[in-house]
């Protein structure tokens, strides 16, 4: 039992200390202590907030092993067994990084369990001399030893180093491949097919089902590049593919049959005639921003030509990899005929009018796509095209006519009628 003047009851009971202050009371002192190293209230502040997240439940969080051994040499430095080096310093401002981390770090606690080892190498030879007393960090030194192999050990390897070599060679020269490929004015795509026959090679030396399956996904979708130029949607999902190839964890990955077979329903088309509802309301997020745009480019005396343009730019930008081709078509012809236009034929009626009517009818088909309506990503709304002609013929057309000219019936919001009819 410790006596009330003793330093155990200096300090206040780990569990009143709030969780969600315990790294920043660690922080605070641990800059209380690199400024003034002899000082101990740094090293105090910093041990309390070890001993209450070693005490915060449930017991065994993953990082415990980390918090007991910095408090152990913590202890050592304040108690004058251990010197305050600058390598005990940088690795104390380690331990606050474990504060937000779930995982443990593996080479952090190496590298404080080695002064730990010599500290308790020293105290098993003092114990060993009965004219010394025995250490009083002895049973927690013990302890800590007990602890430190328990902490979970990196999990073999799926692969060896020599099945794996053969596959990163693959992988490396598919990449290098794709992006010459991409890069070139006119695609050959010879260099891209051969790699890809090393990475079945590959595949087959790894006996694992997922690369081998992600392997053969990739053949068959590269088999139609030299027929057909690819679509928006097919460059998308190849980029994906040798992005995730390229990760170091990829043949490790827990999820690995997972996102293979993500990746593979892709790359064979299988989920074409669905729509991904998450990407078509980013889609629509990030266009109707872009509306806003426009619609304040409009406002301007006169009206902002290259804002418009490049508003819409960004619509088509964003509608490429979704597979939105019409929508893809109709900014791309917006984008060009628009900066063409005098600038007071847009400022007055009808071209105001005209303009107005085109950035009315592209935000309800941009709802349309975001509520999931059906016809939406094929079908654009039947005014459209009412608006887009009388745009590309601008202030060209006769004037009079154009004052005449009414609009077509406006679909209702959010729901472009079937353009099949059209």
């Amino acid at each position: 039992m410790p006596s009330p003047g003793s330093r155990a009851d200096a300090c206040p009971a780990p569990a009143l200390m709030a969780g969600a202050n315990l790294r920043a009371a660690y922080q605070k002192s641990l800059l209380v202590w690199l400024k003034m190293p002899e000082e101990a209230a740094g090293l105090e502040g910093m041990l309390r907030a070890l001993k209450a997240r070693c005490a915060m439940p449930p017991p065994g969080t993953s990082n415990a092993a980390i918090f007991m051994a910095a408090s152990v040499l913590l202890g050592a430095i304040r108690d004058r067994r251990l010197d305050a080096l600058p390598e005990y310093r940088r690795l104390a401002a380690k331990v606050e990084q474990a504060f937000r981390k779930d995982a443990p770090d593996a080479a952090l606690l190496a590298a404080l369990e080695a002064p730990l080892r010599q500290l308790a190498a020293s105290v098993a030879e003092t114990a060993v001399d009965p004219a010394r007393p025995r250490d009083p960090l002895t049973a927690t030194l013990e302890a800590t030893r007990a602890i430190l192999p328990l902490v979970a050990h990196p999990r073999e390897p799926r692969f060896s180093t020599a099945q794996r070599a053969l596959w990163d060679n693959a992988v490396e020269a598919m990449s290098l491949a794709w992006n010459n490929c991409r890069a070139a004015p006119e695609a050959d795509w010879s260099p891209l097919r051969q790699s890809l026959f090393k990475l079945l090679e590959g595949a087959l030396a790894l006996a694992h089902a997922a690369p081998l399956r992600l392997a053969e996904a990739l053949a068959a979708a590269t088999d139609t590049l030299d027929v057909a130029p690819p679509t928006a949607r097919l460059l998308t999902t190849l980029d994906a593919a040798l992005e995730l190839l390229q990760e170091k964890d990829f043949l490790e990955n827990d999820a690995l049959a997972t996102r293979v077979e993500q990746l593979a329903a892709r790359l064979e088309r299988r989920d074409e005639g669905a729509r991904s509802r998450p990407l078509d309301a980013l889609f629509a997020r990030e266009a109707l921003e872009e509306i806003s745009q426009m619609r304040h480019a409009q406002t301007v005396v006169p009206p902002d030509r290259d804002a418009l343009a490049q508003s819409a730019c960004r619509i088509r930008q964003l509608a490429e990899p979704l597979d939105l081709a019409p929508l893809t078509w109709a900014t791309f012809r917006f984008a060009q005929v628009v900066p063409t236009l005098d600038p007071l034929w847009l400022d007055r009626a009808p071209g105001y009018d005209i303009l107005q009517g085109w950035i009315d009818c592209m935000e309800r088909w941009i709802h349309a796509i975001d509520a999931g309506h059906a016809s939406a990503p094929r079908a654009p709304p039947v005014e459209l095209a009412h608006w887009q002609a009388r745009l590309q013929a601008g202030d060209k057309a006769p004037g009079d006519k154009d004052e005449g000219a009414l609009a077509p019936p406006v679909a209702e919001a959010g729901v472009p009628p079937d353009s099949a009819e059209d």
